[in-house]
């Protein structure tokens, strides 16, 4: 497993966007030309391009032949090439890629105020318990701890809504524990990390193995830049 990331709230980002949109596909430009905020555009760029990136890297490949499909809930994946799996995710300025050999998710989240009574809705009775359990000044990061942990298993099985969020459920406790419990159904996808990128952001990875990245690998956008601009 490898884990990359991008800042894109650097000036060189919104500089080599013009350059880099010409290396997604046509849905994709159109997609990013509809987004009112640039900031959402910009995030949506990069994950496409940092995907191609490494997908290029990884199997030897170009650009132009790298055809995408999707489930029947929505989760991408590379046609050609069941060996290789990833999984994206981005907020705020960071946008995060994971790719494995087995299937996985990966999920990142900026710090923001919240209401905690959504809780109720989005984490199991125990979860929510925690929650409310814990004193005002690490309430909303333990908030985002759960969250990022349920949104990566989420998109680790790959079936969208259609999961209950209430029926698998988190403890956590010293780290780096965490303890996972379904109820109804059992999966595969039972091992989980947390990853430190930003003192403003949470990020959860979780995957069928232990096996994980023991860091995340920052990608320099000017190297990106010029690596992209010659693969065809």
């Amino acid at each position: 497993m490898k884990i990359y990331a991008i800042d894109t709230s650097k000036p060189e980002a919104e500089e080599h966007y013009e350059l880099l949109v010409n290396r997604v596909s046509l849905e994709k430009q159109h997609k990013l030309d509809r987004f009112l905020h640039r900031e959402d555009a910009l995030r949506g760029l990069y994950a496409d391009v940092m995907l191609r990136w490494l997908a290029c890297r990884q199997l030897k490949v170009s650009n132009a032949s790298l055809q995408f499909t999707y489930n029947a809930y929505g989760k991408p994946s590379l046609i050609n090439a069941p060996a290789f799996h990833f999984n994206v995710s981005h907020s705020g300025k960071w946008v995060v890629c994971a790719i494995d050999d087995h299937p996985l998710g990966i999920d990142i989240e900026q710090l923001r105020p919240i209401d905690f009574e959504v809780g109720r809705v989005c984490f199991s009775d125990t979860e929510y318990d925690a929650l409310m359990r814990q004193d005002a000044d690490s309430r909303l990061s333990y908030f985002y701890d759960l969250w990022t942990l349920k949104e990566s298993f989420v998109k680790a099985e790959g079936q969208g809504l259609t999961l209950p969020l209430k029926s698998f459920s988190f403890e956590l406790k010293a780290q780096p524990f965490i303890g996972f419990t379904t109820e109804g159904f059992t999966t595969e996808y039972c091992h989980f990390k947390q990853y430190e990128l930003d003192q403003d952001y949470k990020m959860a990875v979780c995957a069928a193995h232990d096996q994980f990245a023991q860091q995340v690998q920052q990608l320099d956008i000017n190297t990106l830049r010029l690596e992209v601009a010659t693969q065809a």
